[in-house]
C-alpha cells in the first residue's frame, strides 16, 4: 500500500528523482487569525518547512487523533533540533463558528500543542471557506451536527511549495521527518 501521494507519482513515473518529493504546486495563500487574536500570515514562514493541517475543537474523531498525532511528529522534530528554527505547525479550523481564537487556545493546551511554533487558525467564516476551498478541503454539516470532512495533512517547503499530502493513517513520525529531511536537503542543494 502506498504511504503518500509523492510516492505514488513518483512510482507514475512523474519525478525524475525518487529521493525528493514532487513539486505539487504552490500552497494557498493563508492570513487568517492565531490563538492569541494576531493576524497570521503562512507565508512568515517562508524558509521554513511547514505542516498544515485541519481541524474543529469539537470534533470526537480524526480531529484530535491528527492533533496528537502531530504531537508525536513535533516531538520527533525537537529530537532532532529542527522543531521550531525549522518546522512549524499550522491548524487551520473547519469551524470558524465556534473555533474563536480563544477556543483554539484552550483546544490547544488540552491537546499539548506548543503555541509558539504551532498556529490554530481561524477567522470570519467566508474567509475560512475560501481558505478551505484554495486548498481543495470542505466541511459539512450532517444531520447529526457534526462536520464531515476529509483528512488531509500538507507538507509545505521553505518556498511555499506543497510536498507531499499525507492521511491521518500515514502521519508517523519516522514518515514526516524523512519528508522533513528531503525537503530541507533540496533547500541547501540549490
Amino acid at each position: 500500500m502506498l504511504a503518500t501521494l509523492g510516492a505514488l507519482i513518483l512510482m507514475a513515473g512523474l519525478g525524475t528523482d525518487p529521493d525528493r518529493l514532487a513539486d505539487i504546486g504552490p500552497a494557498p495563500e493563508v492570513r487568517l487569525t492565531d490563538q492569541h487574536g494576531k493576524t497570521f500570515d503562512l507565508a512568515s514562514l517562508r524558509d521554513k518547512v511547514v505542516v498544515v493541517s485541519f481541524v474543529y475543537t469539537t470534533c470526537y474523531g480524526t480531529c484530535p487523533a491528527t492533533t496528537q498525532a502531530l504531537g508525536r511528529v513535533r516531538k520527533a522534530l525537537a529530537a532532532e533540533g529542527l522543531w521550531g528554527e525549522k518546522v512549524e505547525f499550522v491548524s487551520i479550523s473547519l469551524d470558524p463558528e465556534k473555533d474563536t481564537p480563544a477556543v483554539l487556545a484552550e483546544y490547544a493546551k488540552l491537546q499539548g500543542a506548543e503555541s509558539e511554533h504551532w498556529h490554530f487558525l481561524t477567522g470570519p467564516p467566508e474567509t475560512v471557506r475560501k481558505v478551505l476551498g484554495a486548498w481543495d478541503m470542505w466541511a459539512r454539516r450532517t444531520p447529526e451536527g457534526a462536520l464531515d470532512h476529509p483528512s488531509r495533512i500538507f507538507l509545505v517547503d521553505p518556498k511555499g511549495r506543497q510536498r507531499e499530502i499525507y492521511s491521518l493513517e500515514f502521519l508517523r513520525p519516522p514518515t514526516v521527518l524523512d519528508d522533513v529531511r528531503a525537503v530541507l536537503d533540496d533547500r541547501d542543494r540549490r
